[in-house]
């Protein structure tokens, strides 16, 4: 296989306000880069020549550093224009902006490039709570105006596979080609009808959290691909791993209740392995082999990670 694209993936995540905390001020920048370089290279070795960084503004958004990761691995990194859900993300200031003032955010990065950087997004990022808030209807909407003007395609966060309808919902309100989205993070959800009903949409439906038990089984993730498949819609599956190569925030990003510290000082080591550890290899070294002995074979797995990105972001697949 080559040619082959990553689509939901990070080189570096950070969570705002964690440059403020003394004990990360030490954060190597340069061996993030290294590290970088590394993954993507061990990525070229499976065929993977488009990986698509859609991380957004409020987390750590650094195209200076993707495009100097992308110099050196001969990687194709893609950035993103784009705010965060509701919950840790949209700054104060763009909150009180209405979807019109965002768009124009959104299409100035697109047009001229991110700050003074001359680096433009190749994809436009949305990402609701669950529940979906209003600020987080408004943001979609944005995206919305900003994609049905740029062309470009979306990439979407679910918060607990949540809120995918109502993305598109907000989507086609704006006039957007859904056939242009990827609506992401699908991999939670108990019921493998409301995948189904993303795809009839014409949407392509990201299982794109591949590694993550801590958040759902693996094997979970293996019967909704399968549902997908037998369902006749293995054309609208995307594959990916929301995996990062370095994480900024020196201590870890959410809330623990104080019932839970002891557990959580145990799994933690896990947690971080399945966020950033582990090589992005995974997918093909791990999760292929599992899926390929429920049923899905090769080439459908190489039709996910070639034809369907192709045509997620406007190519012929």
């Amino acid at each position: 296989m080559s040619n082959a694209g990553l689509v939901h993936e990070h080189v570096l995540i950070s969570y705002p306000g964690d440059t403020l905390d003394p004990a990360g001020w030490s954060w190597d920048r340069a061996a993030c880069i290294d590290r970088a370089v590394e993954r993507m290279e061990q990525l070229r070795d499976h065929g993977v020549r488009t990986f698509v960084d859609p991380c957004p503004i409020d987390l750590g958004r650094d195209p200076e550093l993707l495009a100097e990761v992308a110099q050196r691995s001969g990687m194709q990194i893609v950035c993103a224009t784009g705010f965060y859900h509701e919950e840790i993300g949209i700054p104060w200031y763009w909150r009180v902006r209405t979807s019109e003032e965002i768009a124009e955010l959104y299409l100035h990065e697109i047009e001229h490039g991110i700050s003074d950087t001359g680096i433009k997004p190749g994809v436009i990022k949305i990402a609701t709570f669950d529940p979906v808030g209003e600020h987080d209807r408004k943001v979609v909407a944005a995206a919305g105006m900003a994609s049905v003007a740029s062309g470009l395609t979306c990439i979407t966060h679910c918060e607990n596979s949540v809120g995918g309808d109502v993305q598109q919902d907000v989507l086609a309100e704006q006039g957007v080609d859904l056939g242009r989205c990827l609506i992401g993070h699908q991999d939670h959800t108990d019921d493998a009808n409301k995948l189904i009903a993303i795809a009839e949409r014409g949407s392509f439906v990201g299982i794109d959290r591949v590694g993550y038990s801590i958040l759902t089984p693996e094997d979970r993730r293996v019967e909704l691909v399968k549902a997908l498949v037998d369902a006749g819609h293995a054309d609208r599956v995307c594959l990916s791993q929301d995996h990062m190569c370095c994480l900024r925030s020196p201590k870890f990003p959410y809330a623990v209740p104080p019932q839970f510290a002891e557990v959580y000082e145990q799994i933690l080591p896990s947690v971080y392995e399945q966020m950033h550890g582990r090589p992005h290899t995974y997918l093909f070294t791990d999760f292929q082999p599992v899926l390929e002995k429920a049923g899905v074979d090769r080439a459908a797995f190489d039709s996910m990670l070639l034809d369907n990105p192709r045509r997620l972001f406007g190519g012929a697949g």
